[in-house]
């Protein structure tokens, strides 16, 4: 579903952009085109065509890979017996010359819905909620920078009935973000004019994109757009820099969960072509897929310095609430930590074992279930 490696030579962290999309998308089209509603919209905000290699396929954009990725789902899911389902698509892109080119690529692909809007996205959105009258939308951001008036957008996003994924342009973001001549574009970002002042209070320590992430997360939050945003990380090729982040809105557990285990598949993809990069052809004793896995593991989704942190907001959470059920605390730990639901409830029966935790199981489970109480020792259960 994702164009060849070969495509992305010297982007390659485009391709574990579109790798993250297209596998997110997957999941989520199943999860929603089963039983939660028969049509799925994918709205792509800047879609493009730009420094893309295959002229005649397109097969390395994204709206390309969107439409064979939610296709093949739509066709597997049709075996099934599963008839009615819907798929639509709206591509907005402001240059004329990629707006020709994605009117062309629609005429090859005239048995989808396909809906082109030229301009600013900000200035297309009712014009694109109208061709959206149901169904689940997934919105893709993926601007080139950061003038974006988010305001608007998060409005059209509020209304919609799904989920949206941002493209937070770090290494940008952090090289300008205390430059006087762009403040005005980043208040329109993170759609607040003051966001110098909060900006200034953040600690010190912190790095400009750290800072600008951490505002852009209160700011989705604020405007009621999501109620989970986890992010994940795509270094520069090459080099030990982040290049951007991938942010997710849902308001749903279980796109929070699939998150990040998508985000497990696709670190673990990044790393192995990392290594391949700063290998320049030099023999290797171990492949990079081995040399990647152990990455992983030291450093990775649900690595051991991940279940710490998890382990110390577990904790934190019962503090402060006292004995609770899982959800709660699995969902704020996987938001903000890269780890995976099953790690998570490894980690709880590992507390457990240590006396950090307390719990009972019932009979023939090993791990904690929906309804279990999580408490800490001596906690007393009428503080629920």
């Amino acid at each position: 579903m994702v164009a060849d490696l070969d495509l992305y030579r010297d982007r390659e962290q485009s391709f574990i952009k579109h790798q993250f999309l297209t596998k997110y998308l997957q999941g989520a089209a199943y999860k929603t085109l089963q039983g939660h509603s028969p049509t799925f919209n994918f709205v792509d905000a800047f879609a493009g065509p730009w420094k893309i290699l295959d002229e005649a396929k397109y097969s390395d954009a994204s709206f390309d890979q969107a439409i064979n990725t939610l296709e093949a789902v739509r066709a597997d899911l049709g075996k099934r017996e599963n008839a009615g389902l819907k798929i639509r698509f709206c591509f907005c892109e402001r240059r004329r010359d990629s707006v020709e080119r994605l009117r062309e690529y629609a005429r090859t692909k005239s048995r989808f819905e396909i809906h082109i809007f030229e301009g600013d996205f900000e200035d297309n959105l009712d014009a694109i909620a109208a061709k959206l009258p149901d169904g689940f939308t997934f919105t893709f951001i993926d601007p080139k920078g950061w003038d974006i008036r988010n305001e608007e957008v998060f409005h059209f996003l509020r209304n919609r009935r799904g989920e949206f994924m941002l493209n937070f342009m770090s290494d940008h973001i952090n090289r300008h973000a205390k430059y006087s001549e762009v403040a005005a574009s980043f208040g329109r970002f993170l759609a607040n004019a003051d966001w110098k002042d909060s900006f200034s209070r953040l600690p010190v320590d912190w790095s400009n994109q750290d800072k600008m992430l951490h505002l852009m997360k209160i700011a989705i939050r604020k405007n009621n757009v999501a109620t989970f945003v986890p992010d994940f990380s795509i270094m520069v090729p090459r080099k030990e820099r982040v290049k951007m982040r991938l942010i997710l809105g849902t308001h749903h557990a279980e796109g929070l969960a699939l998150f990040r285990d998508v985000q497990e598949k696709v670190e673990k993809q990044e790393m192995e072509i990392r290594h391949d990069l700063h290998q320049d052809d030099k023999p290797m004793l171990f492949s990079a897929k081995d040399i990647a896995a152990i990455h992983q593991k030291q450093q990775g989704v649900g690595c051991k310095a991940n279940r710490d942190l998890a382990e110390a907001m577990i904790l934190s959470f019962l503090e402060t609430n006292g004995p609770a059920l899982p959800s709660p605390m699995m969902n704020m730990a996987m938001e903000n930590v890269p780890i995976r639901r099953p790690q998570i409830n490894a980690l709880l029966v590992d507390m457990r074992k240590r006396r950090r935790v307390s719990f009972d199981l019932p009979p023939r489970k090993r791990v904690p279930q929906d309804s279990t109480l999580i408490s800490l020792p001596n906690q007393e259960i009428g503080h629920t």
